[in-house]
């Protein structure tokens, strides 16, 4: 089970990567007198940020169906599932073994979900 959380939080971070990734474009190109030193400050910037943040920043850089914003929504919401409330809902009750079968396969789609949206943002 912790195996697979781990695979969740790592789908999680590449969609993460990704966003910056995409949004290293509009960044360099408001940059007056580029120079090496400035754009990677872009990119540290960038970095830094949570998905939350980059998130806006991506609905802000683009144009944005009803349904892009409507899955953008649903990656902020179980991500932060995830990461805040994911043990925290089974508590206790994690000793009993159908417990932990339906955490797996809760994992398991937070896990396809996560690697779905992460590989739809790959720069082609």
């Amino acid at each position: 089970m912790y195996r697979l959380y781990g695979m969740a939080a790592h789908h999680c971070c590449n969609i993460e990567y990704r966003l910056a990734r995409l949004l290293l474009g509009a960044g360099w190109s408001s940059l007056e007198d580029p120079d090496s030193e400035k754009i990677e400050a872009v990119y540290d910037d960038l970095s830094s940020l949570t998905l939350g943040q980059l998130l806006k920043k991506y609905k802000d850089h683009r144009e944005i169906t009803d349904e892009q914003s409507a899955v953008i929504d649903e990656i902020q919401t179980k991500r932060n599932y995830l990461a805040h409330r994911f043990f925290g809902m089974y508590g206790k009750r994690m000793k009993e073994s159908d417990v932990v079968e339906e955490m797996i396969a809760e994992l398991k789609d937070l896990i396809t979900f996560f690697q779905a949206v992460s590989h739809s943002l790959d720069i082609e």
